[in-house]
């Protein structure tokens, strides 16, 4: 024992070459360290110093010479493998730990997901962290944004987002910028009544140009029956759902031609309220809701209103329409 703690103190201080001698020395007068501590010490300390072949095949002799392991020595083992970049050699511990029932603590897990993003195997690496957090174990936050970022290039999205919420639900503080780089995989992936839940619970937290790229997605793409409460969230996160969205264009999509000049929010949650008159009951709401949030209908779309105007209820909707402009008559000599 006085050897192993003289060669711990020598490894932590860096001097890994004395403490590698006094491991030589050892071996050679046969003198035995219980369940190969001074292997555990060595190939820390090979690991830190950024010596993996050392540490790699140090590991090996290890496996050659000893049977019993323990949960300390079994993560300095996968520490050396994955750092060596030994994927055989990695699953091969991982499969001995589960024969000797070994259970994984932390570290272990965060020492395979490091590794497993390194290698690019990201859907392994989330499978590692699920079963990290099903273990009851809180993943770190730097680990999971790098995650997230992958997951995001693959386009794995749902699984970007499960990491996500695996982090917000661990209790622990995150990083502000998390909220609009998963909003925007989210959307990326149309993905949009998870964005819609990300932007409710973040309001202020999100740009706005993230807020305008969802909810334009959000118009086109999104289901019909939240776009109220979409518009709700969008308001709420001091957006203007009057405001241009994409100046000077026409657009075009699946719901027919919106051809105007400037396109606004509302003018696409109508556009897409037409193509489904049966959902005229959440039209009606939202031009109610509009006037005590201080907006009113501008005319281009209180014209493709009234077209439709058969749609939804012709003496309602004229109702309605008057209400809404006699309001803006207000405002103006306001």
């Amino acid at each position: 024992m006085p050897y192993c703690l003289l060669m711990d103190g020598l490894a932590k201080s860096r001097r890994i070459l004395e403490a590698k001698s006094i491991f030589e020395e050892m071996k050679k007068k046969q003198v035995k360290s219980d369940d190969g501590y001074c292997y555990s010490i060595m190939i820390s300390a090979f690991c830190r110093g950024g010596l993996f072949e050392e540490a790699n095949q140090l590991a090996r002799d290890f496996e050659a010479t000893y049977d019993k392991y323990d949960l300390v020595m079994s993560n300095t083992m996968l520490c050396a493998y994955c750092r060596a970049g030994e994927m055989e050699s990695v699953m091969r511990m991982m499969r001995k730990m589960d024969e000797l029932a070994i259970s994984p603590d932390w570290n272990t897990f965060h020492i395979l997901i490091k590794y497993f993003c390194k290698e690019k195997l990201y859907l392994l690496a989330y499978k590692t962290l699920e079963d990290m957090h099903n273990k009851g174990h809180k993943p770190e936050e730097e680990l999971c944004s790098s995650l997230i970022f992958h997951l995001g290039k693959i386009r794995a999205n749902s699984e970007a987002f499960s990491v996500y919420n695996m982090l917000r639900y661990s209790k622990r503080t995150m990083c502000k910028a998390l909220h609009e780089k998963i909003l925007n995989i989210l959307v990326a992936g149309r993905l949009l009544k998870d964005a819609y839940v990300v932007v409710k619970d973040n309001q202020g937290l999100i740009s706005k140009q993230s807020i305008r790229k969802f909810a334009t997605a959000f118009m086109r793409f999104g289901n019909v029956n939240l776009i109220n409460d979409v518009m709700k969230a969008i308001h709420s996160s001091g957006y203007k759902i009057d405001q241009e969205l994409l100046p000077k264009s026409v657009v075009k999509w699946k719901y027919g031609v919106v051809d105007l000049l400037t396109v606004e929010l509302f003018q696409m949650a109508v556009t897409r309220y037409i193509a489904e008159p049966e959902k005229k009951e959440l039209l009606l709401h939202l031009l109610q809701w509009m006037p005590g949030q201080g907006y009113v209908v501008d005319s281009p779309t209180r014209n493709v209103i009234l077209k439709n105007s058969h749609l939804f209820g012709r003496q309602l909707i004229a109702e309605m329409l008057s209400k809404q402009h006699s309001r803006a008559k207000a405002l103006i000599s306001d």
